[in-house]
């Protein structure tokens, strides 16, 4: 149940069967193919998949990555479940169960969502990020930007979570259908949902329709750094209601490195890894091969 994501080699310009080559050199047997993947590389490496003795656990949300019309967003955040736009929340739906379906198609059991946001005038989670970067969470001024980032979002709360009910709604039913189960992934931004309240709440709703909590490493351990969230407090509340698991090292706030590197210790969550559960390492380019084949020894005898 250990697999690699196609985020640690993924290039726009890359070709499946080279992406496929270095993922089978490092000895991985697994794959969650990550919601970067254009098209035109997904149909290309479907195929592929039994020459190299490759299996699909998961899929991340958009897989493909919508190819009608440029977003103005980063690819992880292409089109919004939450969105107060009609037309843009249609497409979010559209594209979910575009994931969906590629997940059916390689046999994958999970599908990993980003369910959205909580869009405020003057985002202050930037400055937030910034003093922490620089040393300064203790002060008063942190403490004062993160009560106020708190309350704008508590304000839109209920808005954004009504609308992105409704789009769970379609998006459940899809996929039970399918027989394809929903991994409620731990978000990176203060603003984005779910907070860790948020994720009951979800879970309370859909569970029985197929939703579980999936445990992002790094966002968990930014979100305590930020002060949002008590240590293992994520883990202690849900690890009985989880499917799967985004590994990767932490430094300071940047995550996606190999995991055991950077400045969080990660063996502090090794207690609540079940053999049930999908184990993703979901590093970035930044992780050497030689990092991702240590971390895999590691990791394999959970």
């Amino acid at each position: 149940m250990l697999s690699l994501s196609t985020a640690w080699n993924y290039g726009v310009n890359r070709n499946a069967r080279e992406m496929l080559s270095e993922i089978k050199e490092i000895g991985i047997r697994s794959l969650e193919l990550g919601y970067q993947l254009t098209h035109k590389q997904l149909e290309e490496l479907i195929p592929l998949l039994a020459e190299f003795k490759l299996k699909v656990l998961s899929v991340h949300n958009f897989c493909p990555l919508p190819f009608d019309g440029p977003s103005p967003r980063h690819s992880s955040n292409y089109y919004r479940l939450s969105s107060l736009e009609q037309k843009e929340r249609e497409l979010a739906i559209k594209w979910t169960k575009y994931s969906i379906d590629t997940a059916f198609r390689v046999g994958a059991r999970a599908v990993v969502i980003h369910a959205g946001t909580i869009e405020l005038d003057n985002d202050p989670s930037p400055k937030l990020f910034q003093l922490y970067r620089e040393g300064k969470e203790r002060t008063q001024k942190f403490q004062d930007l993160r009560l106020q980032l708190s309350k704008a979002r508590q304000g839109k709360q209920a808005i954004y979570l009504n609308i992105l009910v409704e789009s769970l709604k379609e998006v459940m039913a899809y996929a039970q259908k399918k027989n394809i189960k929903i991994g409620l992934e731990t978000r990176y931004y203060p603003i984005e949902i779910p907070n860790i309240d948020e994720v009951g709440f979800f879970l309370d709703l859909f569970e029985k329709q197929g939703m579980s909590y999936w445990h992002d490493v790094g966002h968990g351990e930014v979100n305590v750094r930020l002060g949002f969230a008590a240590p293992l407090s994520y883990l202690k509340k849900y690890s009985d209601r989880m499917i799967g698991w985004h590994i990767h090292g932490v430094k300071v706030l940047k995550d996606h490195h190999a995991p055991f590197t950077g400045d969080y210790d990660l063996t502090e969550v090794f207690p609540f890894m079940k053999r049930g559960h999908i184990k993703v390492i979901e590093s970035h380019s930044m992780a050497s091969a030689q990092q991702i084949k240590a971390a895999l020894k590691r990791l394999e005898k959970l």
